[in-house]
This record gives structure tokens, C-alpha cells and sequence, in this order.
């Protein structure tokens, strides 16, 4: 190559970004991801204190990754109608006032309105977060090392967000599990202003509001069925709310299968690989929330530990996910995304299959939530590798975008059943005679059940993705 033609390769490459606004939206990422788990560790206060039973408990979780899951999509859309950098200010207002309702929540219902506001303000937030990240970084380096970044804040939010909410919740206040966002949205805002480029518009598009709040609906009528079984198969209640989900989803499948410029595009469902891995997504992320959640009730109502205590047996739990996320290169680069995937979902068939079996105590418990958190980036890394990899790159956006909604919507599905589970097993077993630290071993059990239930579905999709993805052999040559 001349020394002229390397020059015109060079004028046109972009320049490397600075990384302060990887740092601003990296940040804000990071308080949404820790307001997934954050909450989990409280539960017991917060019912105590407001006071709040099973149901609204639940709600504090679903309210919040239901929205969020249900609108990401949406966010990503705003975002190219308003702008990045507005779509991003308005959503990290929305998230911290939201923030300061739920803090200050006299009552039940005042704490999961707040967690649906901050689920659309995480939305918004979070779709309009990648959107920028993408924008800004364009030089192919700096982009990998950004996307690295990024999809490490999940497994690190998690982690941080059950230790940090059991520091606070012993030493202040549950409360401030969520009033600790204000100082921070406040100074993500005021860095936001100062460090990330006014990005155009990318055109006119219809916002498809209506698409937007029938998906919430249909999935919000979903959970509150799931979670209303708990009073019994015969409450009324629950079936009308599960068949007012299913007219309202079958609805919103027709009407975006049908329309030019959907908001959810459920037409890349036809690719095997796609709704494979969306399926997949959608179970791992009914593990990964609802081992947190009932590992959380076990710890306090069984064995009495502080909210500090059990947020500190969860840890291993993370820093397993940690590790393993670490080192997930190499394994793919050894066992292929579908084998990756394979020992993922094997993985957390045996810790939840252990604890299904009865927890023996706070030490082997602890051990089988490892072994699930090693098994969950081993299920998330390749199932987003294989559904995008068999997406066309115009829609690349969309298509990520429709596979996140799957995994925060099997995050809360997943908290629906596991807790409707936990609930009609206590109550079942109270009646019963059994004592409230047996009863709530043996829901405990039974939710686990239901998740290595979940992790036998994961291990048949990821034989499938296996077969689907592993590569043919070479042709052998006739003589």
C-alpha cells in the first residue's frame, strides 16, 4: 500500500471518541441493572414496615422488570424520534423522580407505581444508552471495547445490587436502597449535559404508542393471573386476568405481524435460531432473578440472617457469574456457542435440582447458587450471539432489542410463578400444622423445583441450537 493510499485510509477512518460519555451512560446502565436485585434482599423489611403481603412483594420485582422489558423496544424507537441524548435526560429524570416515590412510599400500591415508573424510565434510559454508545464509538476498537463493557454491567449490577441493598437496609433503611439514586441520577445528568454530543434525530417515525402500552398490558394481565393463583386454581380473578392476556397478546401478534414498520418485529420468530435463543433467554432469566429472590427469603425467614448476611451469601453467587463471564471467550472459542450453552443450562439444572431436593443448610445452598451463577453467562453470552448472528444487519437493532425484551420478560414471568409457588406452599403447609420456618423451606423447594423445571426446558432449546449450529462437515472428495 503507498504512503498516499494509506493516508486517504487513515482521513477516512472517524476519530477515536473520548470515553467520558462511555463513563456517563455506563453508570446510569449500571444504577438500572442494580435496581433488578437491589430490592430482592428488602423484601422482608418492606413487608414489615408499610406492611405489603406475598403478592405486593412480588410486585415490587415484576412491577419494575415487567415495564422495563415490555418497553425497551419502545425506548429504542423514542430515541430515534426525539434524539439519543433527550431520550436518555428524559429517561434518567423519569428513573430517579420515580426513584424518590418509591423511597418515600407510605403504602403497597404508592411503591409499585413507583417501580412501573422507574421500569418505563429505565427503559428509555437503557435503549437510549446503547443507542449512544453505538453512535459514539465508531472506530472498531474503541466499539468492542465499549460493547465488553456494557454487557459486563448486567452480571456486575447484579452482584453489587444484593450486597449493596443488604448494607443498606441493615445500617439505614430500606428506603434508601432506592433514595441512594437521587445523588447519583443527579450527577449522571448534570455529567450527560456536559459530555454527550446533541445527536440528530435519525427521522420521522410513527411512535407506535398504542402497540407500546398493548404489549405492557397484555404481559402486566399475564403476571397478575400468574401471581393471583397463589389464592387458589378457582379465584376468579386470576383466570379473567390470564384471558384478557391472551386476547390482548394474540391481538398485538396480528397487528404487528401485519404492520410495514413494526414495533416489535415478531416476524424474525419464523428464524429457528432466533425464537430458540428467545426462548432460552427467557428461561435464563427466570433462573438468574427467581434463585436471588427465593434464595433471599430462605436466608432471613428460615435462618433468620440479617439483610447484610444474605445479600453476603449471594455474593458467591455473582462472583461466580463473574468469573465465568470473564473467561466466556475462550470457552466459545473451545466448545462452540451451542456446547457453551449445553454446560450453561446443565449447570443450573444441577443447583437448582439440588436445592429442589430440600436445602440442607446455608453452606451447600450457598455452593448450588454458584453453580447456577456460573451457568447464567454461559447461557447469555451465546444465546445473544447466535439469535443476532442469523439476523440481517439492517435489522441488527431490532433484532437485539426484541431479544432483551425476552429476557426481562422471563425475569418477571419467572418471579410470578416462583413466588405464587413459595406463597401457596407456606400457606398450604401453615395449614397444615408445619411451623413458618418449615413451611417456608418446603416453598422454597418447590420454587427451586419449578426453576430446574425451567433448566430442563434451557437444556432441550440449547441441543437444539446445538444441532442447528454446529458446523457441517467438509465435504469429502471423490476419487
Amino acid at each position: 500500500m503507498t504512503e498516499a493510499m494509506t493516508e486517504s485510509v487513515e482521513e477516512r477512518q472517524p476519530p477515536a471518541a473520548p470515553w467520558t460519555p462511555m463513563a456517563v451512560v455506563g453508570v446510569a446502565q449500571l444504577m438500572v441493572m442494580l435496581d433488578s436485585t437491589v430490592v430482592n434482599v428488602a423484601l422482608p423489611s418492606i413487608g414489615g414496615e408499610l406492611p405489603a403481603g406475598p403478592s405486593a412483594l412480588q410486585w415490587t420485582i415484576s412491577a419494575y422488570v415487567l415495564v422495563y422489558g415490555s418497553l425497551l423496544l419502545f425506548g429504542g424507537r423514542l430515541a430515534d424520534v426525539v434524539g439519543r441524548r433527550r431520550s436518555f435526560l428524559a429517561g434518567l429524570t423519569l428513573f430517579t423522580a420515580a426513584s424518590v416515590l418509591c423511597g418515600l412510599a407510605g403504602n403497597e400500591e404508592l411503591l409499585v407505581t413507583g417501580r412501573a415508573v422507574q421500569g418505563l424510565g429505565a427503559a428509555l434510559l437503557s435503549a437510549a444508552a446503547l443507542s449512544i454508545v453505538l453512535a459514539v464509538y465508531q472506530v472498531p476498537q474503541q466499539r468492542k471495547i465499549a460493547l465488553t463493557v456494557w454487557s459486563g454491567l448486567g452480571v456486575l449490577g447484579a452482584t453489587i445490587g444484593v450486597v449493596l441493598g443488604g448494607l443498606i437496609v441493615t445500617a439505614i433503611s430500606w428506603r434508601w436502597a432506592f433514595l441512594i439514586n437521587i445523588p447519583v441520577g443527579v450527577a449522571a445528568f448534570a455529567a450527560a449535559l456536559r459530555s454527550l454530543p446533541a445527536l440528530a434525530a435519525s427521522g420521522s417515525r410513527p411512535l407506535r404508542v398504542p402497540t407500546a402500552a398493548l404489549a405492557t398490558l397484555g404481559l402486566a394481565c399475564l403476571s397478575f393471573g400468574l401471581i393471583r393463583l397463589q389464592d387458589g386454581a378457582t379465584t376468579a380473578s386470576a383466570w379473567i386476568s390470564l384471558a384478557a392476556a391472551a386476547v390482548l397478546l394474540t391481538v398485538l401478534t396480528l397487528t404487528e405481524l401485519s404492520a410495514s414498520d413494526p414495533l416489535l418485529p415478531l416476524h424474525l420468530l419464523r428464524i429457528p435460531t432466533y425464537w430458540l435463543s428467545s426462548a432460552g433467554l427467557l428461561l435464563a432469566a427466570a433462573v438468574m432473578i427467581s434463585s436471588s429472590y427465593l434464595a433471599s427469603i430462605y436466608f432471613q425467614q428460615v435462618h433468620d440472617m440479617s439483610a447484610l448476611a444474605a445479600g453476603l451469601a449471594l455474593l458467591p453467587m455473582g462472583l461466580a457469574s463473574l468469573a465465568v463471564a470473564l473467561v466466556v471467550p475462550k470457552l466459545v472459542a473451545a466448545l462452540g456457542p451451542g456446547g457453551l450453552y449445553i454446560a450453561g443450562a446443565v449447570a443450573q439444572l444441577a443447583g437448582a435440582g439440588f436445592l429442589a431436593t430440600g436445602t440442607s443448610g446455608v453452606a451447600a445452598t450457598v455452593v448450588a447458587l454458584a453453580v447456577i451463577g456460573a451457568g447464567l453467562p454461559s447461557s447469555f453470552v451465546p444465546l445473544y450471539g447466535i439469535g443476532s448472528s442469523h439476523v440481517r444487519l439492517q435489522e441488527s437493532g431490532v433484532g437485539s432489542g426484541l431479544l432483551n425484551t425476552f429476557n426481562q420478560t422471563g425475569a418477571a414471568l419467572g418471579i410470578a410463578v416462583v413466588g405464587t409457588i413459595l406463597a401457596a406452599t407456606v400457606r398450604d403447609e401453615s395449614g397444615s400444622g408445619a411451623t413458618a420456618a418449615d413451611a417456608t423451606t418446603t416453598g422454597v423447594g418447590h420454587g427451586f423445583l419449578a426453576l430446574a423445571c425451567c433448566a430442563l426446558l434451557a437444556l432441550v432449546v440449547a441441543l437444539a441450537l446445538h444441532r442447528l449450529t454446529r458446523p457441517s462437515p467438509p465435504a469429502t472428495r471423490q476419487t
